[in-house]
Parts: structure tokens; C-alpha cells; sequence
């Protein structure tokens, strides 16, 4: 049997749409796949149930132990890093059996893709880049050096011209690889896996419910209900009649997500219910999931909102893989604060909300209304003020308006990614010598 590989420098069971690259391999081809990538989080049971998928972590205990360096010799931790991980994935390549292809998420750009141009001169392996975003424009969020900066571009600029076969999430990012680097892409669009699906059975949401236990401040359930749900003398769940009105919102926590936006937004939700002392607004019980170096200050911002809030209550959740999607079928409603440090991805975490039918409120960035369509399937804001208005309206008592754009996004869920890549994907692999 052929073997390829599929590499993700970074976490698996946070790669949604590598892992849908390797089930889509195993599915529709002969090949043998070698996944790389690290296992902070549980995969998926599709992936890690699949014969033809074997799963290498990359992790090194050497590099983390490298961690532990003082911060004056950061330079030095880089250095040291990027050439353990360099040798480490080289020879996992190179005394492998030969990868017919070799399928690279980009970014992260280092160390990844010049390896795979190294192993592609040695054995001759074809080379496919998936571009998700550009990693200079990740790491210009992080650091101002100019010199660095202008190094890490031309980097990825020089290795992903190995490449013989090019992917790309948005038609924004393809024409920019065309215009400025000469890469001819083919646009991928994600979508969600199945395990993203509508809840429409009362009985189903309260059993989540149940297990996730959310609860306002202060509010003593009884053991029968729900802030959602209760279930009746003769076993029959329904929906409360002034249920709060369920948000989710995802989140790596990182610059290109700016929080202070949702803040102010429901601090003036807050103040308006306040103000018609709820008559005429659903209360919001916001449910925001991830790990990440901002977490930390957001939650201390949250926790001083929860006490003073009377209509909105933040609960800063972590999720077990195979409650996450079944949360988003029960939302009302997804919010997405991700900016995008090139203007040219599109956020894997709207896709899983419109696989869920949940629609979304969306921050505005060049690339996203080929994602969320305006009034249609969700709504895009710039502003706090914008976020506001448009909550305000969806969670008016009698307000129809998210139910409008729930049917919006069916025509979203009509589609997967398995007809998308067996489309735009397979003949390449097909036709490979």
C-alpha cells in the first residue's frame, strides 16, 4: 500500500480541517497516512479509529524542557527549537517509507516547509501546501522586530515555492498568492465534520444541559430542570417559555480576537434590560470555550461582570470534544470576534457553528462575507455599538430574526467537505507518477 503524509505543526484535535483532509484520503484513496502533529488534545474517534490512519506526535521532551529557559535567552530557545524540530521531522521523513505526497498546513511556516523541500529533492515526494493564513502576518502579532519579520516573509515566501500543488481557504487568498507570490491555488472551502449536527429534541438539550450544569448566579434548580429546560410529571421535556437566550462564542484567546468588543457589547445589553427591567429582553447566558494565553484576564473581567450583571452571565467553559458540537446545535447563536491577522482566512469555528445550523455574528475583515452573508446567514459588525444593536434586536421578546437566519444557513449545511475535495482534491492525488 502507498504511503503519504499529512504534517500539522501544532494540535491535532485542534486542526479540524487537516483532520478532514486525512479522513477524505482514507475514504476515497489506497493510501496508508501518516498524520504528524502534536496530541495536546484528543483527536476525533473518526481519526483515531481509522486502520489506514496512524498518528506520530511531534512532541519532544527536550524542547520542552527548553520551555523552562529565563525569557533574556528567548533568541536562543527559538534557535535551539527550530533546529530540534527541523532535525526530528527530517528524520521521521527521511527513514520513512517514501510519502508519494506530503500534504503541509501552512501556517505555521517554521520549520515545517523547509524540511519538506529537503525531503522533496532527496525522495521526490510531491508536495501539497494547504494555506490557512500566512504565518509572517501571525507572528507580526506577536512581535514588532522588523528585521525578523521581513525574514519570516521571505521564508515562507522562498519554501512555499516547492510546492506542486497549492490549496487555500478563500477566494481573497487566492488572489493574493496569484498577485504576489505566483502561486496558483485552488480554493478548499471547510466545512463542518459530521459531528456537527442541528438539536431540534428537547429531550436531547436537556440531557446536555443536565451534564454541563450551567446555572445563573445565585439561582437554585430544581432537579428536574434546566436554565433551558424542564422536564414534566409524565417525562415530556420541554423549552422554559423566558429561557435566556444560549450564545457560544470560541476562541484561542490570542491578539487576532479582540474580547473588549463582546465586553462592551453585552455591558450595554445589561444596561438596556436594565433600564425596561426585562419586560421586553431575553436575559443571555454566554458560553465561551478555549484555552489560550489571553484567557487569564478576560476571565478576572468576567467574573467582576458576572456579579454586577443581572441580565448576562459569562461562563468561560471548557468543553469535552463530543460536548462542543452538540452545545453549538443547541445555541441560538454563535459569535465570532476573529479579525484575521492577513484579512484572508475564514474561521474554521464559523463553519462548525454553520454545520451545528446555528448562525452567527461575525467581526468584519476582508474575507468573511465569503463565509457569513450579511442579513442572510448571519450578521457581520465593525463595532461594540454594532454587536449591541444587532443583539438587541435578535433578543427581543417575539423577535424573529435569528430563526430567519437559522434557515439561512441550511443552504450552508446542504454542502460537505468530502464532495468539495473529491471536486478540487482527489484528481491531483489520482494523477500522481
Amino acid at each position: 500500500m502507498k504511503q503519504c503524509s499529512i504534517i500539522v505543526f501544532g494540535d491535532i484535535g485542534r486542526s479540524p480541517r487537516m483532520v478532514n483532509h486525512a479522513l477524505a484520503i482514507a475514504d476515497n484513496t489506497e493510501y496508508r497516512i501518516n498524520f504528524y502533529g502534536y496530541l495536546d488534545n484528543k483527536p476525533t474517534q473518526a481519526l483515531l479509529s481509522n486502520p489506514n490512519i496512524r498518528i506520530v506526535d511531534l512532541n519532544l521532551w527536550i524542547v520542552n524542557l527548553l520551555k523552562k529557559m529565563p525569557r533574556f535567552l528567548f533568541l536562543l530557545y527559538a534557535i535551539l527549537r527550530i533546529a530540534l524540530q527541523s532535525l526530528y521531522l527530517f528524520l521521521l521523513l527521511l527513514f520513512s517509507r517514501k510519502q508519494e505526497f506530503i500534504l503541509v498546513q501552512n501556517p505555521p511556516s517554521i520549520p515545517v516547509l523547509h524540511v519538506v523541500s529537503l525531503i522533496k529533492g532527496i525522495r521526490r515526494s510531491k508536495i501539497i501546501i494547504d494555506f490557512h493564513n500566512y504565518g509572517h502576518t501571525i507572528l507580526a502579532l506577536q512581535m514588532r522586530n522588523k528585521f525578523i519579520l521581513k525574514m519570516a516573509r521571505s521564508y515562507e515566501h522562498q519554501f512555499s515555492r516547492s510546492y506542486d500543488y497549492a490549496l487555500c481557504v478563500s477566494q481573497a487568498m487566492q488572489k493574493d498568492l496569484q498577485q504576489n507570490w505566483r502561486i496558483n491555488a485552488t480554493v478548499v472551502y471547510d466545512k463542518a465534520n459530521i459531528n456537527f449536527n442541528v438539536i431540534n429534541k428537547p429531550k436531547e438539550k436537556h440531557e446536555l444541559f443536565m451534564k454541563l450544569d450551567f446555572h445563573w448566579q445565585w439561582e437554585v434548580l430544581n432537579s428536574y430542570e434546566t436554565l433551558f429546560t424542564e422536564e414534566l410529571n409524565n417525562q415530556q421535556v420541554i423549552e422554559k417559555v423566558n429561557r435566556p437566550g444560549l450564545i457560544v462564542s470560541s476562541t484561542s484567546w490570542t491578539k487576532d480576537e479582540d474580547f473588549n468588543i463582546l465586553v462592551q457589547a453585552l455591558q450595554k445589553y445589561e444596561d438596556l434590560a436594565n433600564i425596561e427591567q426585562g419586560r421586553e429582553y431575553r436575559k443571555l447566558y454566554v458560553v465561551i470555550t478555549g484555552k489560550g494565553p489571553m484567557k487569564d484576564e478576560f476571565k478576572e473581567i468576567f467574573q467582576k461582570c458576572n456579579i454586577c450583571w443581572n441580565h448576562v452571565k459569562v461562563n468561560l467553559a471548557w468543553l469535552d470534544i463530543d460536548d462542543y458540537p452538540k452545545l453549538l446545535g443547541c445555541a441560538d447563536l454563535g459569535i465570532c470576534l476573529h479579525y484575521s491577522s492577513s484579512g484572508l482566512d475564514l474561521p474554521m469555528k464559523v463553519v462548525d457553528m454553520f454545520g451545528a445550523g446555528t448562525p452567527v455574528f461575525a467581526k468584519s475583515f476582508n474575507a468573511i462575507s465569503e463565509l457569513v452573508q450579511h442579513q442572510k446567514n448571519g450578521i457581520v459588525f465593525d463595532t461594540p455599538d454594532d454587536l449591541f444593536d444587532h443583539l438587541s434586536q435578535a433578543f427581543r421578546y417575539e423577535s424573529n430574526i435569528l430563526q430567519k437566519l437559522k434557515n439561512g444557513v441550511e443552504t450552508f449545511r446542504t454542502e460537505t467537505f468530502d464532495q468539495e475535495w473529491r471536486n478540487k482534491v482527489l484528481p491531483f492525488i489520482r494523477n500522481l507518477k
